[in-house]
């Protein structure tokens, strides 16, 4: 858990400023001090901007309430997308983000790279095939979320669930009867993880980040796997992430 610094105060009379007093009685205020991702949201048929996305606590709030996933799609390369996001962990942030690759080879490539390491060197049981952090993010694969949840090293809350799946083809993993994910529900288990970090009664907001345009994705299939009653589109090329 996080908490707010403490401080010891002399009988001189003290006024706080309403920001001090709203972050003071709102806890997810301190989750989200400042917005670490921005990018253009955009209608999903025309890629028409109809607004700016900024993930702040009301608009955490809003997700979690509203039951709404953020596509950020048009992000062009597994390669840009991996800068993106270890720009991500670099930031100062007062909670760590969950960053779940979508394949075993993504996620063997990813840790070759933040590792130095050539993927052809890796071993078949290390931390790849589990969860790693890497500054201010914890990186895993869908299959490895309940191994992560009970690692000591990892607690609550968490600022975000960031997906990366290249094709966007996780919502179709549901292990159905005579699919190759026979037995095996991924989405499912995200839902699972999402549930148990629920802190206060809200659960982190879940993001997706994929490379093809989002008018080319099949979306109903992500919001029904992924218990979403809708989803909010965004444009991968506009996305900033960081402190302001």
């Amino acid at each position: 858990m996080i908490t707010a610094p403490t401080a010891t105060v002399s009988n001189t009379n003290v006024q706080l400023s309403g920001l001090d007093i709203i972050t003071e009685l709102d806890p997810m205020a301190q989750l989200y001090p400042f917005p670490a991702i921005r990018v253009t949201r955009i209608a999903r048929d025309t890629d028409k901007k109809i607004g700016d996305f900024q993930l702040t606590a009301d608009v955490a709030r809003q997700l979690d309430e509203d039951q709404v996933g953020v596509l950020i799609a048009n992000c062009e390369t597994p390669d840009r997308m991996h800068e993106r996001v270890l720009k991500l962990a670099e930031t100062e942030y007062p909670a760590p983000w969950v960053v779940v690759l979508s394949t075993i080879d993504l996620a063997r490539w990813w840790y070759g790279v933040q590792h130095r390491i050539n993927t052809r060197r890796i071993d078949a049981n290390s931390e790849v095939n589990g969860f790693w952090r890497t500054g201010n993010c914890w990186f895993t694969r869908l299959e490895r979320l309940e191994t992560l949840s009970k690692s000591p090293e990892f607690h609550g809350p968490i600022a975000g669930i960031i997906v990366v799946d290249p094709m966007f083809q996780t919502q179709h993993a549901r292990g159905l009867r005579g699919s190759k994910w026979t037995h095996n529900d991924r989405p499912e288990l995200l839902n699972s993880f999402r549930k148990d970090l629920a802190e206060d009664g809200l659960r982190p907001p879940l993001m997706f980040m994929a490379c093809p345009p989002a008018k080319s994705l099949n979306t109903l299939a992500a919001q029904r796997a992924y218990c979403l009653e809708t989803m909010w589109y965004a444009d991968g090329s506009r996305l900033r992430i960081g402190a302001i």
